[in-house]
């Protein structure tokens, strides 16, 4: 389970390197749920995770963020036969030049049956992170 998992962590990164919404939504199973400095948003289907996944992406262009968004650590934590505790570590280098920063996300993997993936992220790092440099990044 292991290694399903930390193959999971490596290609996650990949799909962030190809700037691809749709890549990355792949690395869910669905319902995927999101927990975010209190707050709870979830993906019911892949279609939806496409979208939002790929909006996200735009988003971070159009604010000036920029995709040049790396995966450079993780730590793969078991906690069953087919579950387990994914930190990953993340470092962007944004396009306006605002400093680059670095982060930890937590997600839980799940292998059921032929299916394994993401069920869930804690990102409070991520989006504390990012809305200290840019505060309005949701109203643009």
């Amino acid at each position: 389970m292991t290694k399903g998992a930390e193959a999971l962590c490596e290609s996650y990164g990949q799909a962030m390197i190809a700037k691809d919404g749709r890549a990355i939504a792949g690395h869910y199973v669905f319902p995927y749920v999101s927990f975010t400095q209190g707050r709870v948003h979830s993906f019911e289907d892949r279609a939806t995770a496409d979208a939002a996944c790929t909006g996200q992406v735009e988003r971070f262009d159009r604010v000036g963020v920029g995709t040049d968004i790396r995966l450079i650590d993780y730590k793969v934590v078991p906690v069953s036969a087919g579950s387990a505790l994914c930190h990953l570590t993340w470092e962007v280098f944004p396009v306006d030049g605002t400093p680059g920063w670095k982060w930890t996300n937590v997600y839980g993997y799940r292998k059921r049956g032929d299916e394994e993936g993401f069920e869930f992220n804690i990102s409070d790092n991520e989006m504390g992170e990012l809305l200290s440099r840019y505060p309005d990044f949701f109203r643009r």
